[in-house]
């Protein structure tokens, strides 16, 4: 990763946590601890953060009210080839004609683009998978009612009628935060209320995870892995998290890049 992407990712984290550890930015990052540390260094000295004991925080922690996550544009390059992957695998398992719903995040995201020539009815909660479908494809597109936020792309509202619960969907694909088994788990309460509306709505829940979302934690549970019915993710998976996955009765796919270039 080019050292002007790692400095974006290191501020983006950074402005969304108390304080980014090095052990943090080491493991999202891939580079090595000299590596991140020189990075906090740089940026200190530039006044772009405060360098503190084993980590870095944020100079201007944000005033306005804002959801928990990584923003949009970061989660995008971030792992980009093993989502490519996993959307690729996801637009596979839909039929022409069929009515789905898409969650929010780069993966699904990155699904969208692979539904291009086909005629679909999409209901989303993602601001940015409505726009692309909309100029790039036939799909119909259908929104819940509520609040833009920006740096993530999704529209939630805190009402409990968002006009979802209208829209039937034969799957529903959505993302996450991590993967444990306790569930899928997301960092805001917000994303989990929305999440839960529209899984309500699918007879069938695939949840689509690059292999690093095994490794990662939350505070907040969405759903145990009992409620999944298929996870698409890359093969970076490791053997006891394809047992864990698989011993809860759901189906694992893993996303190959031969198979994606056949």
């Amino acid at each position: 990763m080019h050292e002007r992407e790692r400095h974006r990712i290191i501020l983006a984290e950074v402005a969304e946590k108390p304080v980014a550890t090095v052990s943090h930015l080491v493991e999202l990052l891939g580079a090595s601890e000299a590596t991140i540390r020189r990075d906090i260094s740089f940026l200190h000295k530039v006044g772009k953060l405060k360098k503190v004991r084993g980590g870095a925080e944020s100079l201007h922690p944000p005033t306005t009210t804002s959801l928990a996550g990584r923003p949009f544009a970061i989660s995008q390059t971030i792992n980009a080839k093993a989502k490519r992957l996993v959307a690729r695998e996801a637009a596979a398992l839909c039929e022409e004609g069929e009515s789905i719903i898409i969650g929010g995040g780069s993966t699904a995201y990155m699904m969208a683009e692979y539904l291009k020539n086909r005629q679909l009815h999409v209901m989303t909660n993602s601001f940015v998978i409505a726009d692309y479908l909309l100029k790039h494809s036939k799909c119909s597109v259908t929104l819940p009612g509520g609040k833009v936020y920006r740096e993530q792309n999704l529209i939630l509202s805190p009402f409990p009628e968002d006009g979802s619960a209208s829209f039937y969907a034969a799957k529903m694909f959505f993302g996450a935060q991590g993967v444990g088994a306790l569930g899928v788990m997301e960092t805001d309460p917000q994303i989990v209320q929305g999440t839960t509306r529209l899984l309500r709505q699918a007879e069938q829940r695939v949840l689509l995870v690059d292999s690093s979302k095994f490794a990662q934690r939350s505070s907040l549970i969405v759903c145990p892995l009992t409620q999944l019915d298929i996870v698409i993710t890359d093969a970076g998976v490791d053997a006891k998290t394809q047992k864990l996955i698989e011993d809860t009765g759901c189906r694992l796919v893993i996303a190959r890049a031969d198979a994606a270039s056949g």
